[in-house]
């Protein structure tokens, strides 16, 4: 039997050797969101003393249409390293993680201290830039069975970010509320071998948009201070389902606003 005190380091090393962990809502008389939370800072520590940089936060569990599918009920949150933020042209690892699925996904990049009490623009107004991405997101519990709690002790499931394209958000204020207004009511079309997989609405996120998600975070961070992190990106979860990454698919990613442009990932 794993000791609560254990579960850091036992789910780490799942992580670190591809191995399936046992969920610690079973082994566990009762496992609580806030206790997942102490978890994932724990884990965070153990991946500092290892040379890991948090340098960006994943929103996950924000496309409210998928929650009956994996069991949650609302957005967790995760920090994304040095080790595990990709640029455009740098590869997925497939072979690190166990049972990879795509994500296409809104981000930030958030550079001044925000608070719960902004309106829309003045939330983008502590970002420097937006722009699209990729995560691969996996699951060291097999078949991606899980509980909440669960999800936020590993990892929020977060296993790479791959910036896509990112995009200077402009000075004044009216360009910005403009694409405020954009970011409620956009599509992102995910193709696999040049057929659509499904074409996701903006109001996925969390009934409205991107920015509710960053917002979540914000609030987030209101009562966890330890979590706020500048001059870093925020991803704000995905606009589709996750789908299964394997060798040899290859994967588009289609945008209906903002000029951005058609992007493909070969696997």
């Amino acid at each position: 039997m794993i000791e609560k005190n254990q579960i850091p380091k036992y789910l780490l090393d799942c992580l670190l050797t591809k191995k399936n962990a046992d969920l610690p809502s079973v082994f566990l008389e009762s496992f609580t969101v806030k206790e997942a939370y102490k978890v994932s800072n724990e884990i965070h520590r153990l991946r500092q003393s290892m040379g890991h940089k948090a340098i960006g936060i994943k929103i996950g569990f924000t496309n409210k249409t998928i929650w009956d599918q994996y069991n949650v009920n609302a957005p967790i949150f995760g920090r994304m390293y040095s080790s595990t933020i990709l640029e455009k042209n740098d590869v997925f690892n497939l072979e690190k993680f166990l049972e990879p699925k795509l994500e296409p996904e809104i981000f930030f990049r958030l550079v001044d201290i925000p608070n719960k009490n902004m309106n829309d623009h003045e939330l983008l107004s502590c970002c420097s830039h937006f722009g699209l991405g990729v995560e691969l997101v996996q699951s060291v519990f097999k078949d991606w069975k899980f509980t909440l709690p669960d999800t936020v002790a590993g990892f929020a499931l977060h296993g790479q970010y791959k910036i896509l394209e990112e995009i200077e958000l402009p000075k004044d204020k009216k360009s910005r509320e403009d694409i405020a207004i954009d970011l409620k009511d956009f599509t992102i079309s995910l193709i696999r071998n040049g057929k659509v997989l499904e074409t996701g609405r903006a109001e996925n996120i969390l009934g409205e948009g991107p920015i509710k998600a960053l917002r979540a975070y914000v609030n987030f961070c209101s009562d966890n201070e330890e979590w706020l992190q500048l001059d870093s990106i925020i991803t704000t979860g995905t606009v589709t389902d996750a789908y299964d990454m394997k060798k040899g698919l290859s994967f588009s990613i289609n945008v209906d606003k903002f000029d951005l442009a058609t992007h493909t990932l070969d696997l």
